[in-house]
């Protein structure tokens, strides 16, 4: 091990006592006073005269690889969920009364047997919580933080690599509002890929540690946790969206617009993000007419929201867009798909007839299948339901609910109309379970 290494296990060590001893102070503090500083501090990226947006805006674009114009919308809709109102939603819509999180409180009598001893209830967060993300869509590091900070647990995170910018200005900026609340997070960077170490020395003690990332990511920290300590993984997901034949009429631009935002949003990056799109036959309008809608939209998106131009990053992206490109063509003179992209534009988009095993797509890519009934997805997707996160639809009111059951039985946890998609609120059941009551403990008195 390396000088360096020996000095940045010790400077981890003396974080996570620090965050120990922060611990008392938190749990003295009110949660609604605590929901108030994080909403006030999250508004802040919201206004635009406020310096803490500009810095923002000025570093957001070059580390999460998003044009200014797409950084600016993204940092607007996922700020969207850090204010004092959206806060103090979340907290009432996971907790019938928030002062749970304060001490005990009487519970509901259950049923009508006046015999039965009532309990009194509170819950309780982390001791010490380590959050770990891998990914690139900048904003996950500062929902973590809130909903640590919102169950009163001390937090060491270390957020992906794209998303470094706005939870270390989240961090310095609550330490500038509360110093005390500021006492109880830290943030730190490494690569958990090649400082192994690192994640095991920051994982060690910890009764919770949530993981975002790949599949291979959440084993990989799996592996150094032990039996005692609450592990929650938000594994990789992905989007897929549903149009009805009862939608395909009429000119069906407004429908193509939401389907290409939702595209190219994050990049098409994030598990909210539709990845393939399933249309079903028998409309009015025939699915490759609603393919080349798409790629108008997506065309004219290339415009409002420019993709990022670092020569680097965009010269390799590009060479696995082109690779792909290529590859899909020869598909496409067998007959098996048809292929519309931007050009020098990174989006693109393919109809198929069936689910062909075809190359990763990176920018804004989007594949269509037309399937006879909507009701026979998830038997197409097979054992990738398990992945699905958000189902995109376009579908009339009276099927609504009942391919929620079906698309929800099969895996998916969100069912949302396109211009829902890209930005559930603070309080979405996120992997299917509410996101401040997967880090508490109940605690019971009888």
């Amino acid at each position: 091990m390396s000088v360096n290494s020996d000095a940045e296990l010790g400077q981890l060590s003396e974080t996570k006592l620090a965050l120990h001893q922060a611990r008392p102070r938190i749990l003295s503090r009110p949660v609604a006073e605590i929901a108030d500083v994080l909403g006030r501090v999250g508004e802040r990226f919201s206004d635009p005269g406020d310096q803490l947006r500009r810095m923002a805006l000025d570093k957001l674009p070059s580390e999460a690889k998003l044009s200014r114009e797409l950084a600016e919308v993204v940092l607007d809709g996922m700020a969207a969920g850090w204010t004092r109102e959206a806060l103090s939603k979340m907290l009432k819509n996971e907790f019938a009364d928030p002062a749970l999180l304060d001490g005990l409180v009487r519970a509901q009598q259950r049923g009508n047997n006046r015999s039965l001893s009532v309990p009194s209830v509170m819950a309780v967060g982390p001791t010490l919580c380590i959050q770990i993300s891998s990914g690139s869509v900048p904003g996950v590091g500062v929902n973590a933080l809130i909903r640590s900070l919102l169950v009163k647990a001390p937090t060491l995170i270390k957020p992906g690599v794209g998303d470094v910018v706005l939870t270390r200005l989240f961090a310095e900026a609550l330490s500038e509002a509360d110093t005390e609340l500021g006492s109880a997070v830290a943030v730190r960077y490494w690569s958990g890929g090649e400082d192994y170490e690192l994640t095991e020395q920051a994982v060690a003690g910890a009764d919770t540690v949530v993981v975002y990332g790949s599949d291979e990511s959440v084993l990989s920290v799996r592996a150094t946790v032990p039996a005692s300590c609450r592990f929650i993984a938000y594994h990789h997901r992905f989007g897929v969206g549903i149009v009805g034949r009862e939608k395909l009429k009429g000119t069906m631009t407004h429908l193509a617009e939401e389907v290409a935002r939702a595209v190219a949003m994050f990049e098409n990056r994030g598990c909210v993000c539709p990845q393939v799109l399933f249309v079903e036959r028998g409309g009015d309008v025939k699915v490759e007419a609603l393919a080349h809608l798409i790629a108008e939209s997506l065309e004219r998106l290339a415009s409002e929201w420019p993709s990022h131009v670092e020569p680097v990053f965009t010269d390799r992206e590009s060479a696995v867009l082109r690779q792909a490109r290529d590859t899909i063509e020869i598909h496409q003179a067998a007959g098996f798909v048809r292929m519309l992209h931007g050009g020098l534009e990174n989006w693109t988009v393919v109809s198929e007839r069936d689910l062909l095993q075809l190359p990763f797509l990176p920018g804004r890519s989007l594949r269509i299948r037309s399937v006879q009934n909507l009701e026979d997805v998830p038997s197409l997707l097979g054992e990738a339901c398990r992945h699905i996160q958000s189902v995109g639809y376009a579908v009339d009111e009276g099927r609504v609910n009942d391919l929620a059951v079906l698309f929800g039985r099969a895996g998916a946890s969100r069912f949302v109309p396109f211009d829902g998609m890209s930005f559930p609120p603070a309080w979405w059941l996120h992997d299917g379970q509410g996101p401040l009551r997967a880090l508490i403990r109940w605690v019971e008195v009888q």
